[in-house]
């Protein structure tokens, strides 16, 4: 499910009753002594360490930013811009994309379908991609997008032309993915054509706060440019990477929390349901897979909040699926992206521009297409139903990244991220 909505707290995108939270998935709920406490509840800034002192005094002279939904793009102009250019962009994005795609070994039965979570931007649009065009498997999917300020639609459109060209079936639904009745549909759709379904879950949507337990604070962070048609953050210029700072992140309350477990934390098992009933979760066969990160345990935003509540609930919820419906299940772990969602998550676009610098100057820098390839591992005979790990390099990169955030100063932008220009 794709959706952004224009708020700092709260973000939808895919780049996707929910079950009472309780105290569950909350990291660090009933241990250590945190920063927040310690200062009485204030707002402190976030470092790993003050070193020599040098951190410390990269700290002070940074500048606290509002952190602008799509890097502070004026609404009337992107409404403006798609209008005139969304078509066109996208078509020519996928384009450029199926060019690059190959048949990656992905073994999915002629009767059975992928049915996608998102599917209309970010990752989960270059997963839609490969099934279609280098698979040539059946996709439907379930997004969920304006129709007027979002290039999901736009990427629908032209993904579904092409499919048809090619004789390949792609069905998408702008929907909430987690209404009963559009799942209702959709699973009563596929019931018609197939004999068993595939699930991949790519919503994202939760609120970029933390627990109460742990304070508000501050965070390291980029202010970048974001494209006015594809709506992500656009690091092909020095120019868009315009400052370095720190970004306010606030308390989440327990509408927040339960917001965000209904569409992060449990939404697999709300389709996994109805498509057992219908017989569609072929047991050994169908896999049930979701879209993970897997966020360093010391992340201020991520592993602090909400965000990382409803990953852990997600993954309980995996663990029930295949104990009831013999399903496989799958997590599949993707490094930092340059979309939309995280563009939205405070601290996001420096943990991108920085790990991609990283990754680059290795030779290990991969892009969603890459990556789509990679995941095509959970459809090959060979694979033994562990969790799909395509952030390998990534995850190898960050005790660098974590030494370079911590001594980047203002100076440093946007020299720091060269090797991101075109």
């Amino acid at each position: 499910m794709t959706r952004t909505v224009f708020t700092s707290s709260f973000y939808h995108g895919s780049d996707g009753g929910g079950l009472p939270f309780g105290r569950l998935g909350r990291p660090g709920a009933s241990g250590a002594t945190t920063e927040a406490r310690r200062t009485g509840g204030s707002c402190p800034v976030v470092t790993r360490s003050a070193g020599d002192g040098k951190t410390r005094d990269v700290m002070d002279d940074l500048e606290t930013f509002k952190k602008l939904p799509l890097g502070g793009l004026d609404r009337r102009s992107l409404v403006g811009a798609l209008a005139e250019h969304g078509a066109r962009v996208a078509t020519e994005q996928l384009a450029a994309h199926r060019a690059r795609i190959r048949p990656a070994g992905a073994k999915i039965a002629p009767d059975a379908a992928v049915l996608i979570l998102g599917g209309s931007n970010g990752m989960t649009r270059a997963l839609a991609l490969q099934l279609l065009f280098g698979e040539r498997a059946a996709v439907f999917a379930v997004h969920f997008d304006s129709e007027k300020m979002q290039i999901g639609p736009h990427h629908v459109k032209a993904i579904s032309d092409a499919a048809e060209a090619e004789g390949l079936t792609a069905r998408f639904w702008n929907s909430d993915a987690t209404k009963p009745q559009v799942i209702d549909e959709v699973v009563a759709a596929l019931k018609e054509r197939y004999r068993a379904v595939h699930l991949v879950n790519g919503i994202a949507a939760g609120a970029m706060k933390r627990y109460a337990e742990h304070g508000p604070t501050k965070v390291k962070d980029l202010d970048v440019a974001f494209d006015p048609v594809l709506q992500v953050p656009d690091f092909s210029r020095p120019e868009n990477v315009r400052k370095l700072g720190l970004v306010e992140v606030d308390v989440a309350n327990e509408a927040d929390i339960e917001r965000t477990n209904k569409f992060m934390g449990t939404s697999s098992l709300l389709w996994a349901e109805p498509l057992a009933a219908a017989g569609l979760l072929a047991k050994g066969e169908s896999v049930v897979s979701f879209c993970d990160y897997d966020y360093p345990s010391d992340d201020p935003v991520y592993a602090m909040g909400p965000l990382a509540g409803a990953k852990q609930l997600q993954r309980k919820t995996m663990a029930e699926i295949q104990e009831r419906f013999g399903v496989r299940t799958a997590r599949i772990c993707y490094p930092a992206l340059a979309t939309t969602a995280l563009g939205a998550i405070p601290g996001g676009l420096l943990m991108y521009g920085l790990s991609t610098q990283i990754l680059k100057e290795r030779g290990q820098f991969k892009d969603v297409i890459d990556l789509a390839g990679e995941t095509m591992e959970i459809w090959r005979p060979g694979w033994d139903g562990s969790d799909l790990r395509v952030d390998a390099a990534y995850q190898a990169c960050l005790p660098e990244f974590n030494e370079r955030k911590e001594q980047l100063g203002p100076k440093d932008v946007p020299g720091a991220f060269r090797l991101l220009f075109a």
